[in-house]
Formats: C-alpha cells, sequence, structure tokens
C-alpha cells in the first residue's frame, strides 16, 4: 500500500512531560562540582501520560506555520538515496533545506547553527549530543534562549539591530532518511499551548560563561499531538522554536514542543534514521 492510499491511523501511547514543578527556572551549571548529580536527578521530574497522537496524513495542507507552529511539506531532493555516508547527506541536504525554509518563511536569509543525524542504532546515550530519539516532550529553546541564541550567533550589534527590525525565526527541520515506522516524531499544535502554564526553563551553563535554555513542558489536556503516518524522506516536517513575531499574553514567543514517541504496532522496527537542520530565518 502506499503512502497515498494509507487511511490516516491515530495512535495511543504515552509521552514523558516534567512533573508539576514550582521553580520557573531549572539551572544546572556544569561549572559547580554537583552538576552532574543535579543533572541526574532531572529523570526523578519525568512523568508519562497518555495521550492520542493525530496523524495528519490527508490533511497535511491544514497545518501552517503561522497557525500551528508547524508544517509538512513535500520535498524531494534527488540524490538522496545514493549517499552512503554522513558527509554525503549533509552536504546534499543542507542547502536544500535552507531553500526550502526561505520558500515556506519567505526569509530572504538564512544561518544553519545546528545539523545532526540521529539513529538509534548508533546510539542510545542521554546528553544532549546524542544521535538517538529524543523520547520526551521539550523544545529546542525556550523564548529566553532562542533570543540569546539569537545574540550570540550574530555577534555583531549592527548586524543584529537591522536583522532584528524584521521578524527573527528559529526553525527546525526534521527528516526521515528512510520510511518512519519506529519512534516517529510528534509535535503540538501552537493553538493549543499556554507556556504561562505548561512551559518549565532549563537552563545549562557551562564553562566560559556560555549557556543555553531549552523548553520543559508540564502536561495539559488542552494539547493536542499530531504526527505523519509513514512519514519518508520527501515528507520533511518543518516546526517552529522561536518567533520573534509570535508572542503571546505572558510574553512568549513561539516554541513548539515535540517528541518522539512509541507506536506500539512497531516497537520493533527497523532502527529510525533521520537527519535534523536547525536554522535561523530572517522576513523583512
Amino acid at each position: 500500500m502506499t503512502v497515498a492510499t494509507q487511511t490516516p491511523r491515530d495512535v495511543e501511547t504515552s509521552l514523558t512531560y516534567w512533573k508539576h514543578v514550582d521553580e520557573p527556572l531549572v539551572e544546572i551549571d556544569f561549572t559547580q562540582p554537583e552538576a552532574e548529580v543535579r543533572y541526574d536527578a532531572l529523570d526523578k521530574l519525568d512523568e508519562a501520560h497518555k495521550v492520542t497522537v493525530h496523524d495528519a496524513r490527508g490533511s497535511e495542507d491544514k497545518f501552517t506555520l503561522d497557525r500551528n507552529g508547524f508544517t509538512y511539506v513535500k520535498d524531494p531532493i534527488a540524490g538522496l538515496e545514493a549517499c552512503t555516508t554522513e558527509e554525503e547527506i549533509q552536504k546534499l541536504v543542507v542547502s536544500a533545506t535552507e531553500e526550502l525554509v526561505k520558500k515556506v518563511t519567505g526569509a530572504y536569509k538564512t544561518k544553519v547553527f545546528t545539523t545532526r543525524i540521529r539513529n538509534v542504532a548508533q546510539d542510545m546515550g542521554k546528553r544532549a549530543d546524542n544521535r538517538a530519539p529524543a523520547l520526551s516532550v521539550h523544545s529546542d529553546f525556550t523564548p529566553i534562549g532562542g533570543h540569546h541564541l539569537f545574540e550570540d550567533q550574530i555577534p555583531d550589534a549592527a548586524e543584529r539591530e537591522t536583522l532584528a527590525a524584521g521578524r527573527v525565526l528559529l526553525i527546525n527541520v526534521w527528516r526521515p532518511l528512510k520510511t518512519i515506522t519506529r519512534d516517529p516524531l510528534c509535535a503540538a499544535d501552537w493553538a493549543t499551548i499556554d507556556t504561562a502554564r505548561d512551559l518549565v526553563r532549563e537552563r545549562f551553563v557551562f564553562p566560559g560563561s556560555k549557556w543555553n535554555e531549552l523548553g520543559k513542558w508540564k502536561h495539559s489536556d488542552a494539547h493536542r499531538w499530531y504526527y505523519l503516518s509513514h512519514q519518508a524522506p520527501d515528507e520533511p516536517l518543518v516546526f517552529a522554536q522561536y518567533d520573534s513575531a509570535r508572542v503571546q499574553p505572558d510574553g512568549g514567543q513561539l516554541t513548539v514542543p515535540h517528541s518522539a514517541f512509541q507506536d506500539p504496532e512497531y516497537l520493533g522496527g527497523p532502527a529510525r534514521q533521520s537527519i535534523e537542520i536547525k536554522m535561523m530565518a530572517f522576513v523583512s
């Protein structure tokens, strides 16, 4: 059965959220000796919640970056199937993905800052640079973390001022390298998210006054989740992790929660292989 004739298939599963902590900011300072113990203790905040992940198959056009915070696009890359090394994949995919993001967002300029190939067969590590699917609800940046990344990536003050006069987005493009059955990626509809209610800031401090801040999420029955069944390499998911033009009443900018999840029907399927490319996009 081809993708075009598949019937949408919602999945009953569990997603790992954080418990309802009282702290609005959880900080791990890796310049301090107790940091590793505190980092390992974060597992105690994990809390599984049963959810329905709805299948977007057949209604892909319904989802837009502006309304939902994510969109599925048809974007074949000639020659991708023939690539045999990570270097070949990145060389082919990165430039094509920049053009895709410009088309989707209307950006006149992009700047890639992360490229990662994920493969559960190669790495089941816990650290932030591991290549296994991330089986917990998170955002790559909080609004504060996204703005900090912008300042860090654009060190020239005059250039930052020029770029900030327009719309600044942090975009993640997630593309399967093989058709996905095991550990697919789902994204939450931004229209169902309340950052004041649900977001917990998780900040990591590193030597040299470096830091980054990602988002962890508390469960809410209001959240509505989507994935694309049997997602193929020519069907990337494009989703926003920061948008200076999308401000909620609490002051938080768009940062879409997402997570890999386990589909009970495909627990023993082939290991997931995918590439994610994160970039800044600047819209006038």
